[in-house]
């Protein structure tokens, strides 16, 4: 079935690091501060300006808590699954950030600023691709561990960069040791974050990595592993660049705040709003489907009155940096029961594909929906994007006068 797509204002922002045909894109010999903003400016267009995001900061409660949770679940079987006697753990460490937007009269001020001819620039958040992170925790005069494997996900619907939750598992013995650190005294947490993007240079800026050597370490790891090497690109080409970075620290005081972490017992079923499946899709990510706009993913499990509940979660074009989602129902669901899902796919031309219901038995592995290899489409065979250029850290601003 053909369908306009009504709601996605939709750009390829493409996440290669070899060289890409040309395109409108930032360029990064152009940096310069305005008021409070650091801006660049675009390669192509003349009075078009990009401005960099500003630093992320941890949501915290009316009490002061930080938006933080510790949450260790144990399966022990159950005779109905016939597999009594069976431990199982998943242990889940999350928190929310914030990334502040400049105020609409800042933007405005800059936009004039950096006009001509009595006409304000087009002055857009820098598009941002991918999101490399680093996440330790020490104890007050003690050692610093770290956590490797954390991602961000969607906070809620809606195509801009305003709160992200950060999601990572840990193993068990990883899991008994920060509960004992949480147990003994107050632990401070960091999370180390560099945002990158796509500009037109000679190299690769690796930027200012902040944070203790740990978190700096980390953030080396991660961004090898984001940013490989471009060859023998030419001098002048589109490459990834670190636009901003940081790292922000997060007081945990069980003492003071116990609701921050939490035991269940999982058994037969899972609570309500338990992060009971991980999906994952690579499609935008790694830049698989040129021709795919939007893929969400349909999922139904059996309720512990019988009823089946169903929920939806999707990966977008525009959010190339999420790639994982931690599906939690509204009601509690049998752990012991398969469930079973399928995709919608939507493309740039509007068309749709729905797949048939697959059925899976464990709860405790990945949904990876990524396109197989043998389905994803060549680059020369899809659709032309979009001329415009659409950040997924917010709307853009053109000043009229």
């Amino acid at each position: 079935m053909r369908q306009r797509l009504h709601r996605l204002g939709l750009t390829v922002l493409l996440l290669g690091l070899l060289p890409v045909p040309a395109r409108a894109v930032p360029d990064w010999k152009t940096e310069r501060t305005v008021r409070t903003l650091t801006v660049y400016a675009d390669d192509v267009l003349p009075n078009r300006f990009f401005y960099a995001p500003a630093e992320i900061a941890v949501v915290t409660k009316p009490d002061g808590a930080p938006d933080f949770h510790f949450l260790e679940t144990r399966y022990t079987g159950s005779a109905v699954a016939r597999d009594r006697g069976m431990v199982l753990h998943k242990s889940l460490v999350t928190f929310t950030v914030r990334l502040p937007h400049p105020a609409p009269a800042e933007v405005t001020r800059a936009a004039r600023e950096l006009g001509s001819a009595g006409r304000p620039a087009d002055l857009r958040p820098f598009p941002v691709k991918r999101i490399a992170t680093a996440l330790v925790y020490a104890e007050i005069g003690g050692d610093t561990t770290s956590i490797p494997g954390g991602r961000f996900e969607a906070a809620g619907e809606g195509g801009t960069w305003t709160e992200r939750v950060y999601t990572v598992g840990l193993d068990s013995l990883t899991a008994q040791a920060f509960r004992a650190a949480l147990e003994k005294d107050q632990v401070y947490m960091s999370l180390g974050y560099a945002f990158l993007g796509d500009a037109r240079a000679a190299d690769a800026g690796a930027g200012e990595l902040t944070g203790s050597p740990e978190i700096v370490e980390g953030l080396k790891q991660a961004l090898a592993e984001a940013r490989p090497a471009g060859g023998d690109a030419p001098a002048d080409t589109v490459r990834t660049h670190v636009i901003r970075a940081g790292a922000i620290e997060i007081g945990l005081d069980l003492k003071r705040f116990p609701d921050l972490a939490r035991r269940v017992d999982l058994n037969d079923q899972a609570p309500p709003g338990y992060a009971a499946l991980d999906v994952y899709c690579y499609d935008f990510n790694n830049e698989l489907r040129p021709d795919l706009a939007e893929k969400r993913v349909e999922i139904e499990a059996e309720g512990v009155g019988g009823k089946r509940v169903k929920l939806e979660t999707g990966f977008v074009r525009e959010q190339t940096d999420l790639y994982s989602a931690s599906v939690r129902f509204p009601v509690a669901v049998r752990l012991d029961r398969p469930f079973r899902y399928r995709t919608r796919e939507v493309k740039l031309d509007g068309m749709e594909h729905q797949s048939v219901w697959r059925e899976r038995q464990s709860w405790s592995e990945i949904l990876d929906v990524t396109t197989p290899a043998r389905e994803i489409v060549p680059v020369d065979a899809a659709p032309a994007p979009s001329t415009g250029v659409r950040s997924i850290l917010g709307p853009s601003h053109e000043v009229t006068r």
